[in-house]
């Protein structure tokens, strides 16, 4: 099964990455879903809504002030850098992710595509066109308010209520289903529209490594080689960056 992940990875000239919480999780980034996920502490539509965020912007900015100093000092794992070092023997390496803490571009990847956006940035929520980066000073104000035109500023992730940015998700799917080698980690694939980012790869004959260590959604078939390591432990080896 590794040899054959290993023997995928060095022969194909035009892989995509799709990447989960668990990627996140295993650089001890903690997540929204699961046993220990803050879903199990908060609620999603009082503090990542735009209904929270309208009715109740100093309690919704103090939660995501813990978020931000919960991350702080989080490094890439192995497996970030491991990604990096096959995008520069590939040459490209486009990189979706569901993930919104920024490890990906941290760990010098390019070519990332935030389909929930990214919690290193914040706009006006009335879209005058202001956007910062999030720092200790644009945070020192609870609620933080756009300099411009005094609107709350927001973080810049899909909140409930909210769309996927459509470009985005339409060149997610487009890139699956045009590859020849999808590598998924880290994800359960059970959120849609996400979710069918590697279905639409299958379907369009595109086989598919997954990197998780609990079964997953997806089928079992020729088409996909499911490794059941951690991601920091495994894509090292599948790059070839240790024996």
């Amino acid at each position: 099964m590794i040899n054959r992940a290993i023997e995928l990875i060095r022969n194909r000239s035009n892989p995509v990455v799709f990447t989960g919480a668990g990627m996140s999780r295993e650089s001890g980034m903690r997540t929204f879903r699961g046993e220990e996920g803050l879903w199990k502490e908060y609620s999603p539509e009082r503090l990542s809504s735009i209904s929270g965020l309208r009715e109740e912007p100093e309690v919704v900015w103090d939660w995501y002030k813990m978020r931000l100093m919960a991350g702080e000092g989080v490094k890439p794992h192995a497996g970030y850098r491991a990604l990096t070092h096959l995008q520069k023997l590939k040459g490209h390496l486009p990189v979706i992710t569901q993930n919104v803490d920024g490890l990906h571009s941290i760990s010098g990847q390019t070519d990332v595509l935030e389909i929930h956006g990214s919690m290193r940035t914040a706009s006006c929520l009335k879209k005058c066109g202001f956007s910062t980066q999030l720092s200790h000073e644009i945070l020192k104000e609870t609620p933080p308010l756009c300099p411009v035109c005094g609107t709350i500023l927001r973080p810049d992730i899909v909140l409930f209520g909210e769309s996927l940015p459509q470009e985005t998700i339409a060149r997610s799917y487009e890139l699956a289903e045009e590859c020849d080698l999808l590598i998924v980690i880290g994800t359960s694939v059970q959120v849609w529209p996400a979710a069918g980012i590697p279905f639409a790869a299958l379907e369009n004959g595109v086989d598919v490594i997954e990197i998780n260590p609990a079964r997953t959604e997806l089928p079992h078939s020729e088409s996909v080689i499911s490794v059941r390591r951690k991601a920091g432990e495994i894509l090292p080896l599948l790059v070839g960056l240790k024996e």
